[in-house]
């Protein structure tokens, strides 16, 4: 997987492909607070938004795990009046987009394994992590670190594609492992429909690949759109799932 995300970078390194979550979209949704120049990433942002509602970000320390090209961080840094901004993923060629995306002056950017990650304890208020906990073989250590860097009452919110079989992973075990977590489940969604729809419409990852196409990526893009195709079909036959939690570290030492 790791060696997928590194050929997508150097294969496609246009820093207008700066998302790659797949979207959020449902009838009446409100996105006039996106700036005009921002409106190509409408549903990429609007993903990101759901899986933060609620959350107050202002003046707050906000970690991003699999921050890829910086897409979540941007909006982290330019909506959501953060504090702090941190972002790491193991894909150096995606860290170094990232650092030369002048959108992201304000977001720290770090290499570093989810499953080991390179901060001290109580480091964050809020922990990010979107579309890419599926990498993490280890689940129960990954959710435990997220424990471990964040500070008293801090909040986790992640959200990723569900019961995919095809990535071979032990789904009940790791819904098991956020159940059984030091963390508190305070929310909880199935957002499959509103995803579905987003991955088809214009504007999606899809339709942005697409459009920088040329004959060195061109093998790279299909094989990624196939998969996208894939998996939409996968969430209109209810075989998988798009789903989003939020979790809440105690405000009491254990």
């Amino acid at each position: 997987m790791n060696r997928l995300y590194e050929s997508v970078a150097e294969s496609i390194p246009q820093p207008e492909i700066l998302f790659f979550n797949y979207g959020f979209w449902q009838p009446g949704l409100d996105d006039s607070w996106i700036a005009p120049s921002d409106t190509r990433y409408r549903h990429h942002l609007n993903l990101v938004r759901q899986v933060l509602a609620g959350v107050d970000l202002r003046g707050k320390a906000v970690l991003e795990i699999g921050c890829g090209r910086g897409g979540n961080c941007y909006y982290l840094s330019r909506y959501c009046e953060a504090g702090r901004v941190v972002g790491v993923d193991v894909c150096a060629p995606n860290l170094a987009l990232a650092r030369q995306n002048p959108r992201l002056n304000r977001v720290g950017l770090l290499a570093g394994d989810g499953q080991q990650l390179p901060f001290a304890d109580a480091s964050f208020d809020v922990v990010l992590n979107l579309e890419s906990s599926h990498c993490y073989r280890q689940f129960p250590r990954f959710v435990a670190e997220i424990a471990r860097v964040l500070k008293k009452a801090g909040l986790f919110c992640f959200a990723d594609l569900w019961n995919v079989d095809v990535l071979g992973l032990d789904w009940p075990a790791r819904e098991r492992a956020l159940q059984n977590s030091s963390l508190q489940i305070v929310a909880e969604e199935n957002i499959s429909e509103q995803v579905f729809q987003a991955m088809g419409l214009s504007g999606s990852i899809s339709e942005q690949l697409n459009a920088v196409a040329a004959a060195e990526n061109r093998p790279l893009i299909t094989r990624i759109n196939r998969g996208v195709r894939a998996l939409r079909a996968g969430l209109a036959a209810g075989e998988y799932s798009y789903r989003l939690w939020r979790l809440k570290k105690s405000q009491v030492s254990p």
